[in-house]
């Protein structure tokens, strides 16, 4: 039996694999086989959208493969972006690969060329995809899947791989404990010294974070509300022109005017987006730092400090589904107009940016609702 040296998770949208003809699914299996004559041994990649489902199944994936070395790869197109499951998938697996130092498990495939791809786009994970290494598929796609340029790139890919797991075998990586408390390097083993931080001294330390992450967090539905109604007078005016002879010109001019109006607001949004990706990227440390304090303490002390970060963590979720209303919104009605494509299109990229924070901030919540459980026992 070949013995398995490593683990990857394919992560691509159905839709490219099948417009492909399974080409993405070869892929996988041709990159498990030319590992295998590298190493002599083999490379477990699971690439079934039913073996890697997000919720459960995927959670204990994660924390398996940030326990292991298991590599998250996934096959980057116009449409992975559009997909809220593969975001979901990406976003969790950088963000706690990135919390533990393990960015090396993060290996990409740029399919085709992606818009906006950049590392100052708008769209955050289109920023982090740009900044992580990527092997660029762009015209291989296009090849014949056995001729030689087709299996030289897999060689690479495949090589690439190997090099990895071999510098991951020698390099320790950073313990989990050690990168949680990062910001509070007393937190680990704080039961048993005197002048460890309890949960209240760190709470004191999360507070003015939280604060301006909250503060931010009420600053959406009123800069939502004011583009939303921009919107809704526009459309009074275009449906007042029906019928009229000239409602053709009237409803251009009504959306060039819509597009101008909302570019101060959409601008104020997209600085609101960005500055809650940054909070949020600064928190989780320390939020993870309290929290695996906070498991160690009275149980009475631990609720009182879990409450106002539970009623934050409940408030985000509901703002989260009206995000997402408002940026399917935005894309449906994307092709409405010219000038207001663009417009849909930025104020679509700073909502789902938020949508995407949000399965961080559910994993608090799963953590805090466990604390408060076994606090009740």
């Amino acid at each position: 039996m070949t013995e398995v040296s490593a683990k990857a998770f394919l992560s691509y949208a159905r839709a490219d694999n099948e417009r492909e003809g399974g080409r993405i699914v070869r892929l996988a299996q041709k990159i498990r086989e030319e590992y295998e004559t590298l190493t002599g041994t083999t490379i477990e990649i699971f690439v079934d959208s039913a073996e890697i489902r997000w919720g459960e199944d995927f959670r204990s994936r994660l924390d398996e493969a940030l326990q292991q070395t298991a590599f998250f790869i996934p096959v980057l197109t116009p449409t992975y972006f559009l997909r809220e499951e593969c975001r979901k998938e990406m976003k969790a697996f950088v963000t706690s690969a990135s919390a533990l130092g393990l960015d090396a498990l993060l290996l990409s495939v740029r399919y085709v060329p992606v818009p906006d791809m950049v590392e100052d786009s708008a769209d955050e994970l289109k920023a982090t995809a740009a900044r992580m290494q990527f092997e660029s598929w762009d015209h291989l796609r296009l090849a014949d899947e056995n001729s030689a340029e087709y299996r030289a790139a897999v060689n690479r890919l495949a090589a690439r791989l190997v090099e990895l797991v071999a510098r991951l075998e020698v390099t320790p990586s950073v313990a989990p404990a050690e990168a949680l408390v990062e910001a509070f390097p007393a937190a680990e083993g704080a039961e048993n010294r005197d002048d460890a931080p309890g949960t209240i001294d760190l709470l004191a330390e999360l507070e003015p974070a939280l604060e301006e992450w909250g503060s931010t967090l009420t600053e959406f539905p009123p800069t939502i509300g004011e583009i939303n109604q921009l919107f809704v007078n526009a459309t009074a005016e275009m449906e007042a022109a029906n019928g009229s002879p000239k409602s053709f010109a009237a409803k251009v001019r009504i959306s060039h005017e819509l597009a101008l109006a909302a570019e101060e607001p959409l601008t104020r949004l997209e600085a609101l987006s960005k500055r809650y990706v940054t909070q949020l990227s600064d928190l989780d440390p320390r939020m993870r730092a309290f929290l695996s304090v906070a498991a160690q303490a009275d149980p009475e002390e631990r609720a009182a400090a879990l409450a106002s970060m539970r009623q934050l963590v409940d408030a985000s979720a509901e703002a989260s589904v009206g995000f997402t209303t408002a940026a399917d919104a935005a894309r449906a009605n994307s092709g409405v107009s010219r000038d207001l494509r663009p417009v849909l299109r930025r104020f679509e990229t700073a909502t789902r940016n938020v949508i995407d924070a949000q399965s961080l901030i559910a994993s608090w919540g799963e953590v805090i609702d466990k604390l408060l459980s076994d606090g009740a026992h």
